[in-house]
């Protein structure tokens, strides 16, 4: 199945329940085309009395899958229950039909056990969403523990509901998650971890029907470094993936940044462009072209050319 080289290539996650109807038209990506990735949910999605039926579907999800291979559906990943529940489908010997498992509740404390589990062909994303994960120490240890001591990491899943849970809250219809103690935080995992080498995935929005709070959001992911979103429901995603696309402007100076005959600094529509300190921001602005291209709303043609300074 689909293995990714960079979360960038998520795009908009959506959840589904391992209990869902229509499990195999979903993950295959014949009722949402657009959908790069998807977690098969046995976690939060599914009751505990479904937790049986929840698995018998899923087997039979990766039978079916493995009778009839689909390189082009949509990355799916598995977030199982708990570490048990991991083991139990990685002995079904079916671990070659999906791309990756979302580990729940992933700390410090149960890496090695996770380790022990897990086969090292499979992207994993292990979820940040513990009070651990709010002792900044802990954090510290882990970050180096995930980067020596563990399988090879595709991204580090932020779970914004579980942490605000934790202080007792829930994420105001009126407000992005910026705006919550939660917002901080995310600022200082992202401080932590992406100069690390490890990428992010920022939390849902749960208010499905705020689109404008969404998009205000999206952009202050991107701010804190972070190009791959939750989504909760499938009209989230076209917004998600619009939102990463490329604008003109943007696309060009990345591509002035990264030429071979660059000078040292230079000016570019206003700004100031030098490329010892802004080429991570263009290797990204092009990774984020390549999955998602450029914004139709932004494709005036820019004749302007960089000016040396």
């Amino acid at each position: 199945m689909k293995q990714l080289q960079h979360a960038i290539e998520l795009g908009a996650t959506m959840y589904i329940p391992a209990t869902h109807e229509q499990l195999w038209e979903v993950t295959e990506g014949i009722k949402f085309p657009i959908l790069k990735s998807i977690a098969v949910c046995l976690e939060d999605a599914v009751l505990e009395k479904d937790v049986q039926t929840a698995m018998v579907n899923l087997k039979l999800l990766l039978q079916k899958r493995l009778e009839q291979p689909n390189l082009k559906a949509p990355a799916m990943f598995i977030r199982p229950r708990n570490i048990e529940m991991a083991k139990h489908i990685v002995d079904w010997d079916l671990n070659h039909t999906y791309s990756g498992m979302i580990l729940p509740k992933f700390t410090l404390h149960d890496l090695t056990q996770w380790m022990e589990v897990l086969p090292a062909n499979l992207n994993l994303m292990p979820t940040l969403e513990t009070k651990e994960i709010f002792d900044m120490g802990h954090n510290i240890e882990l970050s180096k523990a995930l980067k020596y001591d563990f399988h090879k990491t595709l991204c580090l899943r932020i779970g914004g509901n579980d942490l605000l849970s934790c202080l007792h809250l829930r994420r105001p219809k009126n407000s992005t998650i910026y705006q919550t103690p939660v917002g901080i935080l995310i600022s200082q995992l992202a401080g932590l971890f992406i100069p690390a080498g490890f990428q992010l995935s920022s939390p849902v929005c749960e208010h499905i029907d705020r689109t404008q709070l969404l998009i205000d959001e999206l952009y202050q992911d991107m701010n804190n470094g972070i190009h791959t979103k939750t989504a909760i429901h499938p009209s989230q995603i076209p917004i998600i993936h619009h939102a990463f696309q490329v604008n003109a402007e943007d696309f060009y100076e990345a591509q002035q940044i990264l030429s071979q005959d660059a000078k040292s600094v230079f000016k570019s529509h206003g700004s100031m462009l030098e490329p010892a300190t802004h080429r991570n921001w263009a290797e990204m602005i092009l990774l984020r072209y390549q999955t998602f291209g450029l914004s139709k709303s932004h494709l005036a043609h820019h004749t302007e050319g960089a000016i040396a300074y």
